[in-house]
C-alpha cells in the first residue's frame, strides 16, 4: 500500500501484477529488477507479450536458463539484453586504453578487486534461494569486464573459490582465476569484509605496471621501465642493494612515469544505445553471445568451487 501511494504521488502508473503491466499496449521496454531467481520467468513473460527486455544482471541463474530466454527473444523478434553498464566505468576504460595502446607492453596478469567493509549481504542477496551472494552480485560485472578485454580469446582454465565468511548461507567472498589461450591470467576477487584499502586494479605488463586505487581514472599510476635499462645492468656497480639483487628497486631515472589516460565520461553510453535499440536504430551493445559466454563462465566458477579444482574449458 505504501509503495502504491508513493508511486501515484509521483504521477507514475502502479500495476498490481505483471500481467497488468504487460497489457499496456504502448509499452516498448520492460526493465527486470526482480530478485535473481525470477529473472528468467519475468523476462520470458515480457518477451512473449511482445516487449523488448533489459534485465538486471545476472541474466538468469545459469547458462541453460539464458539459452531459453534467447530462444524466446528470437522467436518474438524482440531484443533482450542485460545491464552490464560497468563496461563504461572510467577505471575500466582506463585499463582498456592502456591495453590497447600497449603503454606497459603486453598484459600477462590482471588483478581486479573490489572489497567492502560492512561484512553483510543485504536483503534477498543473503538468501541462496533467490540467487544471493557476491558472485551473482559484483562477480558478473567484474568478470564481464575481463571477458570484454579479450573478446576474441578463449578462456582455457577456470578456478573459483567461494567462501561464506560472515554471511552463512551465501558467498560473501570469492576468488576467481581465468586463464586465456595465450596465457594471460586474470584474478578477480570480491569481499564484503576488508578493513584495509586494496587497489581496484593492479596490472602487470612485460614493460611496466598499472595501478588504479578506486573507481576512477585519476587515482593511481602507470610506470614502465626505460628501454635502455636491461635486467642486472641496472644494479651493476651499486655496492649496497639490501637483502636481494633480484628484488632491488630500480633507480628513479630508470623508470618512466606516464600520465593516466584522460577519458570522456561514458556513463550514458549504455542507456543512449538502449533508447536507439528501442527505436530500431541500433542493436544492443550487450549481445546474446556475450551474455551466454559470461553465464557459462559463471557456471564453471561455481563448479570449480564445489569440486575444489581448476577446470579445463574452451569458452
Amino acid at each position: 500500500k505504501e509503495k502504491k501511494e508513493e508511486i501515484e504521488k509521483n504521477a507514475l502508473r502502479y500495476c498490481a501484477s505483471l500481467d497488468e503491466l504487460l497489457d499496456i499496449g504502448e509499452l516498448d521496454l520492460v526493465i527486470v529488477c526482480t530478485p535473481n531467481d525470477s529473472h528468467k520467468e519475468v523476462s520470458m513473460a515480457a518477451l512473449k507479450a511482445g516487449k523488448n527486455v533489459l534485465c538486471e544482471k545476472p541474466a538468469a541463474m545459469n547458462a541453460s536458463e539464458v539459452r531459453e530466454i534467447i530462444k524466446e527473444a528470437e522467436k518474438a523478434n524482440r531484443f533482450y539484453t542485460v545491464h552490464q553498464n560497468r563496461r563504461w566505468d572510467k577505471d575500466y576504460l582506463a585499463v582498456q586504453r592502456v591495453l590497447a595502446e600497449k603503454e606497459i607492453g603486453s598484459f600477462h596478469t590482471i588483478n581486479s578487486t573490489t572489497y567492502g567493509q560492512r561484512g553483510v549481504c543485504f536483503g534477498w542477496r543473503a538468501d541462496p534461494k533467490h540467487g544471493g551472494g557476491m558472485l551473482y552480485d559484483w562477480g558478473v560485472h567484474l568478470i564481464d569486464q575481463i571477458l570484454e578485454l579479450y573478446p576474441e580469446k578463449k578462456v582455457t582454465k577456470v578456478y573459483g573459490r567461494l567462501e561464506s565468511v560472515l554471511t552463512p548461507a551465501v558467498d560473501d567472498y570469492f576468488e576467481v582465476k581465468l586463464i586465456f589461450e595465450d596465457g594471460v591470467c586474470a584474478n578477480v576477487s570480491v569481499g564484503t569484509f576488508a578493513l584495509e584499502p586494496y587497489p581496484r586494479w593492479y596490472v602487470f605488463g612485460d614493460r611496466g605496471t598499472l595501478k588504479l586505487n578506486g573507481f576512477s581514472d585519476t587515482d593511481g599510476g602507470i610506470s614502465r621501465i626505460k628501454e635502455t635499462t636491461k635486467g642486472f645492468d641496472s644494479v651493476r656497480g651499486i655496492p649496497n642493494l639490501g637483502p636481494s639483487r633480484t628484488m632491488a628497486p630500480l633507480a628513479p631515472d630508470q623508470i618512466e612515469v606516464l600520465d593516466l589516460p584522460a577519458l570522456p565520461d561514458g556513463k550514458y553510453v549504455f542507456y543512449r544505445n538502449l533508447v536507439d535499440a528501442v527505436l530500431g536504430k541500433a542493436k544492443p551493445l550487450v549481445s546474446h553471445e556475450q551474455i551466454l559466454r559470461l553465464m557459462t563462465v559463471i557456471d564453471c566458477i561455481f563448479d570449480s568451487s564445489r569440486q575444489g579444482k581448476i577446470l579445463d574449458v574452451n569458452l
